[in-house]
C-alpha cells in the first residue's frame, strides 16, 4: 500500500515504521554502551586492553570528521534521489546489509599488543563503514516522519511510538547485553566465537536486519510531488539550511543534549561496576531502569508538549540532565548505599531522557515546514543529516572528554576521580546545548 501525507496513518504502517526504529536504536546503544569498556576495560577485570582511552577518542573523532562531509552529502542525495520506489526507501534497502555487517565485525578485533597499529587500523574502518552506513539508512529513514504525518499532534504521536520502539530497544540493548558480554567462548551459526562481545556483535547484527527487512516489506513513500524536485546543488543546499533562522539553535542545542547523553550511556558500565560496585549483567539493569522510567513519562512529555509547546518542554528537560548529571559523581561518597543512590539517579533521569527521545523529531519537523515555505521544496534529508553532522560532533567531543577524564584521573576502583567528573562534563555540555536552544522559535506555539 501507499503511505500518504494524512494525520492517520494506518496502523500496520505506523507499527512497522516505528518498528524499524528499534534497529536504529538498538546498535548505536549497544555500541556506545560497551566499546570503550570492551576495547578499554578498567584494571579492575583483569583484561587486556586493546585500544588505550585516547586512541578510542582520536579515532571517534577522525570518524566524526568524516561523518561531517557524508552527512549533508547523504542527505543531499536522498533528497534528490528519483526512483519508483521512493526518496528513501532505497537507501534503507542497499545500506541496512553493511550497517548490520559492520556492527558485527566491531567486535571481532585482530589479537595484538595494545594500540597495535594493525587493531587501531581495523578498529578505524569498521567504525567508519558503521557509521556512514547508519546514516545511509537512518537519515533516510527519520526523513520520512515529516511527510508520513503532516500535522503537528500527528507527529508528536508518531514521535511518541519511535520513542516507545527507542525505548524497547534501550531495555533489550542494555538488559540483554549486560548478560551477553559476561558470556563465556561458545558457537553461534557455526561460528566459534571468543567471548560474549562477539555473540552480541553477530546476534545484534542479525537482528537489526530482520527489523529493516520487514519495515521494507510494509511502509511505501507519499506520491512525488512538485515539492520533492529539489535541484540545489549541494553547496547551495548546506548554506540555505544554515540560513534558515530555525535550524542552528535546534541542531546546536540538541548537540549538546546528545553530548551529555552519549557520555552517560558510555560511563554507565563504569559507574554500575566501579562506584556502584555490581557487575557488568547489573550494568545492563541500570540502563534498564533509565529507559523503563523515560517510556513512562512518554505519556507526561506529550501532554506537557500538548498544552506548553514542544520548544518549552524540551528546555525543561534540559534542566532536567543539568540536576542529575553531575550527581552521579557523588555516588559512594554520602552516606546511602551506592546501589540505592545510582537508582534513584537513574530514575530522576526518566523524564529528561523521555524528552530527549520524544520531543527533536517534532522540532526539526518543523524546522523542515518553515524551510518549505522559504524555499517550495520538501528538503528532510539534507536537514536530518546537517543535523547529523552536529550532533555527532557532539558525541565525538563527549567521547574525547570522557577519554581524557579517564586516562588522566581514573576510572577504576583505585582511582574514580575521572568517573566522578563525568556527569559534571554532561552537565556542562547541557548549559552549552540550552545557550544555544534559548533563540529557537520555529513556531509560535513551539516557543
Amino acid at each position: 500500500m501507499t503511505a500518504t501525507l494524512s494525520p492517520k496513518l494506518p496502523m500496520r504502517v505506523t507499527f512497522a515504521y516505528a518498528f524499524g526504529n528499534f534497529a536504529n536504536s538498538i546498535l548505536p546503544i549497544v555500541l556506545l554502551s560497551w566499546i570503550l569498556y570492551f576495547y578499554s576495560p578498567p584494571e579492575d577485570q583483569q583484561r587486556a586492553v586493546i585500544l588505550s582511552p585516547v586512541v578510542i577518542g582520536s579515532i571517534r573523532g577522525l570518524e566524526r570528521l568524516f561523518g561531517m562531509v557524508i552527512e549533508p552529502l547523504i542527505g543531499h542525495l536522498s533528497d534528490r534521489t528519483n526512483t519508483r520506489f521512493g526518496r528513501r526507501l532505497p537507501w534503507i534497502l542497499f545500506g541496512a546489509p553493511l550497517l548490520c555487517l559492520s556492527f558485527a565485525a566491531i567486535w571481532f578485533p585482530p589479537s595484538r599488543p595494545t594500540d597495535d597499529p594493525t587493531v587501531i587500523v581495523y578498529f578505524t574502518i569498521a567504525l567508519v563503514l558503521f557509521w556512514a552506513s547508519y546514516t545511509a539508512v537512518v537519515g533516510p529513514y527519520l526523513s520520512l516522519l515529516p511527510e508520513l504525518v503532516a500535522d503537528g499532534p500527528g507527529r508528536i504521536k508518531l514521535s511518541i511510538w519511535l520513542a516507545v520502539f527507542e525505548a524497547i530497544a534501550n531495555v533489550v540493548g542494555a538488559v540483554a547485553a549486560g548478560m551477553i558480554v559476561a558470556m563465556p567462548a561458545t558457537r553461534l551459526l557455526g561460528v566459534e566465537l571468543e567471548n560474549g562481545y562477539q555473540v552480541l556483535g553477530l546476534s545484534l547484527g542479525l537482528l537489526a536486519f530482520a527489523v529493516y527487512a520487514l519495515m521494507l516489506l510494509v511502509v511505501r513513500e507519499p506520491p512525488r510531488t512538485p515539492a520533492h524536485d529539489v535541484s540545489f546543488e549541494l553547496v547551495v543546499a548546506i548554506r540555505t539550511s544554515l540560513a534558515n533562522p530555525h535550524f542552528l539553535p535546534y541542531a546546536l542545542g540538541l548537540a549538546g543534549f546528545r553530548a551529555a547523553a552519549s557520555s552517560a550511556v558510555m560511563g554507565i558500565p563504569f559507574v554500575a561496576t566501579v562506584l556502584m560496585q555490581t557487575s557488568e549483567e547489573v550494568a545492563g539493569y541500570m540502563l534498564g531502569i533509565i529507559i523503563v522510567f523515560a517510556t513512562l513519562a512518554f505519556p507526561l512529555v506529550m501532554w506537557l508538549s500538548n498544552r506548553h509547546g514542544v520548544a518549552r518542554v524540551f528546555r525543561w528537560a534540559g534542566l532536567g540532565f543539568i540536576v542529575s548529571l553531575p550527581l552521579i559523581g557523588t555516588i559512594g561518597l554520602v552516606p546511602i548505599p551506592p546501589m540505592v543512590h545510582g537508582i534513584v539517579l537513574f530514575v530522576m533521569a526518566g523524564f529528561p531522557v523521555a524528552g530527549l527521545m520524544v520531543l527533536p523529531r517534532a522540532l526539526l519537523a518543523e524546522v523542515i515546514d518553515r524551510d518549505q515555505e522559504r524555499t517550495g521544496l520538501r528538503r528532510e534529508a539534507m536537514y536530518n543529516g546537517m543535523s547529523g553532522v552536529l550532533e555527532k560532533m557532539g558525541e565525538a567531543l563527549a567521547l574525547g572528554v570522557l577519554g581524557v577524564l579517564f586516562q588522566q584521573f581514573g576510572n577504576s576502583s583505585s582511582s574514580p576521580l575521572g568517573l566522578r567528573l563525568m556527569g559534571v562534563a554532561a552537565g556542562v555540555f547541557v548549559v552549552l546545548g540550552l545557550l544555544a536552544f534559548r533563540k529557537y522559535g520555529a513556531t509560535r506555539e513551539s516557543t
